[in-house]
């Protein structure tokens, strides 16, 4: 302990004492009196002597201690005031006055993207391929190489010589689909660097002959354990430029042999491009969260260090540059059929399923309001999803190692105030969740990916930005008011849906969560699904079947649905029977319920599905070899099922009838066409889906791992990280403990410091406030002491 030091503002110098601690911990503390003193003071030294240029010692932690031997004890107020007179009492009563003060920052841009995102549309994007964000960005594919089969070899093109190491078994390997592979990666580290020559890799008794190449030292590798240092971070600047509108997919790499990557599943044939010029640069992610992306389990310093709680350089200045992204799903996606593969109980994420819960996207009873999730189909039909029909969420966090509050105690997100343009920090139009590889629907043609807002801007008078809560039905107590959470949204109006974005998740700021709950949006965010656009859902309706005239009567032909008893569920898939790239089907569902049956009405319907036009990246490919964003497709699959009862599908049990020919027409080089889904209405009788019993829907074309395979795959679920940045202003609270210490004029008059006497004036040096049983609870030092006179007020404040 050392002494207050003068040349500082502060004036009143407070701690918490031990015997105070110990009465948090047991739930008992309380002030209820205060007492005031000088027991640093002399009085009599010499009569030059100022008395406010006296040092005063700090409060220490042990002015109180109760642990019993040989620590108790007890000090300050040595010399305490009397409140009457020069005996009896010396204790007074506090005035509580305690008060909450929030406070804001803005948290640093986290994720794998970098761009300029201040203007609300962001005009490009780069990734980041430093060796905190990326473990190898040195290598592309000649797109012409690849054949549609899971084999790809890989070409040295130096982006960062400063890597982590070279790709292994079990890493993530994305692959941008751009054509520009050799022009599109550059890394500025401040200092020139010589670019490494292509490795040649020599097959020696010493090496293995299936290594991409004798790995090389790297000039800087993954920090294991960082070089203690306070200073700023050097700037290195790394990145790969970001088309928009192409295909971007991630895969595993299962096996390495020579610079021949196999992957866990088909890759795209681009053979059709019959020149060898087009490039797709490929970015190495590792397996897991460590060692690259968290921190080792932080070291529990108050062993190493001898308790110095301020040597933050060592110990907590790990900086997690990324979120975390899970995607538990409760039920297996359409096609996937348990009894061969692995269904949803193996997928990756499981343990997360207990979240879905809680969050209200699994069981109908948990919560009072069940209508909260929806999405709007192409043709302007707002479409409710309730908690058991949710296949899937993604949950967003940052769940690491480091001890460092990156995020405060929550999102900060305040209402939007255009009266003070600058100074928004802490308002929720900061809030910002980034996906700049995504070709979402419900976006214009080729943008930049998509930003999500809780606040968007241009849709000040929707009413957006409003609170909301889950309250559970069985503890009312919850309820008061529940689990705050806020809407996600896009900022594309929806024509039919008078104006309105459409909403695709949640934001949860107290626990610091995203969840994206639009089943299309996860679909793109997984890895499985072999596509990082989204597809729309069409809208059904029941149509009555034809009818012919029979002699001098008529006859209806039965519908597919007959009666109310029976249900079924549609979606499609837009497919490629030789080029380019197979992905999952449409993962909304849409469900109708045929009509009941009555001793007048013998009606059966059929199944309509109609589209609107929501394709804004459903493209073709020209006979010239040119290289185009976009998708594309030469057939369409609708997948359906019937049920009796309201039942959720049998994954199993899904049925594809093709609808290709009903498109043909209107194709371009063989290539479906917007105008082609739009432009037909497609009915499902009771003939197709009677035919179609024996051409049951499967994900074989997804390679699911088998129901016993082991070591190295990829399935649903797996995903480990938020492929995509965060913007946010973060917020704490501070509980001010305050109290007030008022001396009128006529009390606390005469001190018993023994050298004081009535005939000089006396100071004030310290504060005690007490509990109910006289423990000192808190203690408070002044600067310098301070000349008692008058009416006087101390005002004691504690943060919590």
């Amino acid at each position: 302990m050392g002494f207050i030091l003068k040349n500082t503002s502060g004036l009143i110098n407070t701690r918490l004492t031990d015997a105070a601690r110990q009465k948090l911990s047991q739930g008992n503390f309380n002030i209820s009196y205060f007492q005031i003193g000088d027991s640093e003071i002399t009085y009599n030294a010499f009569g030059e002597l100022n008395l406010s240029s006296l040092n005063i010692l700090e409060p220490n932690f042990n002015s109180q201690n109760k642990t019993g031997s040989p620590q108790k004890n007890k000090q300050n107020i040595k010399y305490p005031y009397y409140v009457d007179g020069t005996e009896g009492n010396t204790y007074g009563i506090p005035y509580m006055a305690s008060d909450v003060s929030p406070i804001y920052n803005s948290a640093t841009m986290r994720g794998f993207f970098t761009g300029d995102t201040t203007n609300e549309t962001i005009s490009s994007w780069s990734a980041l391929t430093d060796n905190q964000h990326v473990v190898n960005s040195n290598y592309v594919i000649d797109m012409f190489s690849l054949i549609g089969n899971n084999t790809v070899s890989i070409k040295y093109s130096g982006c960062n010589t400063n890597i982590v190491r070279q790709p292994s078994i079990g890493d993530f390997i994305t692959i941008y689909y751009d054509g520009n592979g050799y022009n599109n990666c550059s890394c500025d580290l401040g200092t020139p660097i010589t670019p490494t020559p292509t490795p040649t890799p020599t097959v020696t008794p010493s090496y293995d002959e299936c290594a991409i190449y004798p790995t090389p030292t790297p000039s800087s590798t993954c920090c294991l354990t960082p070089t203690p240092s306070c200073g700023p971070e050097p700037i290195t600047e790394c990145v790969m430029s970001v088309s928009c509108g192409y295909t971007i997919l991630t895969y595993k790499i299962v096996d390495i042999c020579n610079f021949v990557l196999t992957v866990d599943r088909p890759l795209p044939n681009f053979d059709w491009l019959n020149e060898d010029c087009y490039y797709a640069r490929t970015l190495i992610y590792p397996p897991n969260m460590t060692s690259l992306y968290d921190s080792i389990t932080p070291s529990q310093h108050w062993r190493n260090d001898v308790i110095n709680f301020e040597s933050i350089c060592n110990t907590d200045e790990f900086n997690v540059k990324i979120w975390n992204m899970n995607i538990p799903w409760s039920e297996s996606p359409a096609g996937l059929n348990s009894a061969l593969v692995k269904d949803y109980k193996k997928f990756g994420s499981t343990s997360y399923l207990g979240t879905k819960e809680y969050l209200g996207y699994m069981s109908n009873s948990g919560q009072t309001i069940n209508n909260t999730v929806n999405y709007v189909n192409s043709l302007g039909d707002v479409i409710i999803v309730p908690p058991k029909d949710q296949k899937a969420i993604s949950i967003i966090h940052y769940t690491n190692q480091s001890i460092d509050l990156f995020y405060g105690e929550k999102f900060a997100l305040e209402p939007y105030d255009n009266t003070t343009p600058d100074n928004t920090t802490g308002e929720a139009r900061n809030f910002k969740l980034h996906i700049p590889t995504l070709m979402w629907h419900k976006s214009q043609p080729f943008c930049i990916g998509q930003t999500f807002w809780v606040d968007p801007p241009g849709f000040d008078n929707k009413g957006l930005f409003e609170v909301h809560y889950i309250q559970s039905t069985k503890n009312p107590e919850m309820n008061q008011p529940g689990i705050r959470y806020y809407n996600l949204w896009d900022t594309n109006a929806n024509e039919y849906n008078n104006g309105y974005p459409n909403r695709v998740g949640k934001v949860f700021p107290d626990q610091k969560i995203i969840v994206i709950d639009d089943e299309e949006i996860i679909a793109a965010l997984s890895y499985k699904s072999n596509r990082n656009w989204t597809l729309p859902s069409p809208r059904i309706s029941l149509i009555a079947p034809n009818t012919c005239e029979i002699n001098n009567g008529s006859i209806s032909v039965d519908g597919v649905l007959s009666g109310s008893s029976e249900y079924m569920y549609v979606t499609y898939r837009l497919g490629n029977s030789e080029l380019f790239t197979n992905s999952l089907h449409c993962n909304y569902y849409s469900k109708i319920q045929g009509t009941a049956i009555t001793p007048t009405n013998f009606i059966t319907n059929n199944v309509g599905i109609r589209f609107g036009n929501e394709f804004p990246y459903l493209n073709q490919i020209p006979q010239s070899p040119i290289l185009n964003n976009g998708f594309v497709a030469d057939t369409f699959e609708i997948i359906c099922q019937k049920v009796i009862g309201d039942v959720r599908p049998d994954p199993s049990e899904w049925r594809v009838i093709d609808f290709t020919s009903m498109v043909s027409a209107t194709t371009i080089n063989g290539y479906i066409t917007v105008e082609g889904l739009t432009g037909t209405t497609f009915v499902i009788t009771s003939d197709d889906y009677d035919n179609a019993e024996n051409n049951n829907y499967t994900l074989d074309y997804l390679s699911i791992p088998s129901k016993n395979s082991t070591g190295t795959s990829l399935n649903f679920g797996d995903e480990y990280y938020f492929y995509g940045a965060l913007e946010t202003d973060i917020q704490a609270t501070i509980y001010e403990m305050k109290y007030k210490v008022n001396l009128s004029s006529t009390e606390f008059q005469a001190s018993s410091n023994p050298t004081w006497s009535s005939t000089v004036k006396s100071y004030i040096s310290e504060i005690g406030l007490y509990d109910t049983e006289d423990n000192l609870m808190i203690i408070s030092k002044l600067q310098s002491p301070v000349l008692r006179q008058g009416l006087q007020q101390f005002l004691i404040k504690f943060d919590f």
